[in-house]
């Protein structure tokens, strides 16, 4: 068989693709996109599309939501945090509200809050993962003690543009003994800008 009998040109009948009801919608309610679009953006998947971007939006995780309303608006923040479950519950997605929430400040707000509906300054920067006072370790990948030590160098300098640089560590029960040994001394007595935000199933 030559390589022109795999082509699908002539196959789809004239218009086919074109023919779609202009008042269709997919499964959530918005308008059908083109199949086709001329320069379109990369594919982006259903989790992370439609991931919550306010507290109100965690469905499911209402009394976490209510114990830290109750703990930003008694000031009494901790300095860790332990965010548990199983695969897909949340996590990772709550630490990156909580770390905004902790850094939120907008022209009128300038304390951590967890109204989020208006975009603070610092928001996108945190969304897109590139804001320098949050850093995110994948402790599944990166296990040792030179990685955490790595990641700890700079905690005892203030931050950079926010009100705290908050440590994001996901998977943390993949550290190793000796990676934990070393997080553990500046666990216990953090500087006063130092937040520590822990995900584990």
């Amino acid at each position: 068989m030559a390589d022109e009998d795999f082509t699908l040109e002539d196959s789809t009948p004239e218009g086919v693709l074109g023919s779609r009801d202009p008042n269709a919608v997919d499964m959530f309610g918005e308008p059908l996109k083109p199949a086709v679009v001329e320069g379109s953006a990369a594919y982006t998947v259903i989790a992370r599309k439609y991931r919550p971007r306010t507290f109100e939006d965690l469905y499911g995780q209402e009394a976490m939501v209510r114990t830290l309303k109750n703990a930003f608006a008694s000031g009494r923040i901790a300095h860790a945090f332990m965010l548990t479950g199983v695969r897909g519950v949340g996590k990772t997605t709550t630490a990156r509200l909580l770390a905004r929430a902790l850094n939120y400040e907008t022209d009128a707000l300038h304390e951590p809050s967890l109204d989020l509906k208006d975009e603070g300054r610092h928001c996108k920067a945190i969304i897109e993962g590139r804001h320098m006072d949050v850093l995110e370790l994948d402790a599944a990948s990166r296990t040792g003690v030179a990685d955490m030590r790595e990641l700890l160098d700079g905690v005892r300098y203030a931050p950079v543009e926010a009100r705290y640089k908050v440590y994001i560590i996901d998977e943390v029960h993949m550290l190793s003994t000796g990676a934990f040994n070393a997080l553990l001394k500046t666990l216990e007595e953090p500087p006063p800008h130092a937040k520590f935000i822990f995900a584990t199933t």
